[in-house]
C-alpha cells in the first residue's frame, strides 16, 4: 500500500519516489522530503513500481537495499527497463565496499548509509536533480 503526499505544486520534476520497508523511517524520511517542497511517493515494497505510471514519473529514486521483495539494485534495473530515466539513492545500514561498488555499477548516482539525518539525503537530491529551495 502506497502512502502519498501532494504538494500544491504538482511539478514532476519534484516528485521522489522513496521506497524503504521500514515503516518508522519510510515516514521518517517522508516527512523531511515534503518539508523540503517535494512530492513524495512513499512505498513499502518495490512490487510492481516499475509499471505503476505515478512511480515512474518521479524525479528521483530513494530506495532502501534489502527491500521485502528483492533488492534496491533489481529494483533500480526494473525502472531503467520501463524506460525511467532519473537518478538513483541508494540507502543502506548494511552497507559494505562490495554493496556499494554493486550500486554504483548498477547505476545509483549516490549511496548513503543508515541511520540517515536528513540534511545529507537532501543534500543528495539537490545535487542530483537541482532543487535546492531559494532561502526565504
Amino acid at each position: 500500500m502506497s502512502q502519498t503526499h501532494h504538494t500544491d505544486d504538482p511539478d514532476p520534476r519534484k516528485r521522489i519516489l522513496l521506497v524503504e520497508d521500514d515503516a518508522a523511517v519510510r515516514r521518517s524520511l517522508q516527512l523531511v522530503l515534503v518539508g523540503e517542497g517535494y512530492d513524495v511517493r512513499a512505498y513499502g515494497g518495490s512490487k510492481g513500481l516499475s509499471k505503476d505510471v505515478e512511480a515512474l514519473q518521479a524525479a528521483c529514486l530513494v530506495a532502501d537495499l534489502v527491500l521485502p521483495e528483492s533488492h534496491a539494485i533489481d529494483l533500480l534495473g526494473d525502472m531503467r527497463a520501463a524506460g525511467w530515466t532519473g537518478p538513483a539513492v541508494l540507502i543502506s545500514g548494511y552497507l559494505n565496499d562490495e554493496w556499494k561498488n554493486k550500486a554504483l555499477r548498477a547505476g545509483f548516482d549516490a549511496v548513503l548509509e543508515k541511520p540517515i539525518a536528513g540534511a545529507p539525503l537532501i543534500k543528495e537530491i539537490h545535487r542530483l536533480i537541482g532543487t535546492a529551495q531559494k532561502p526565504d
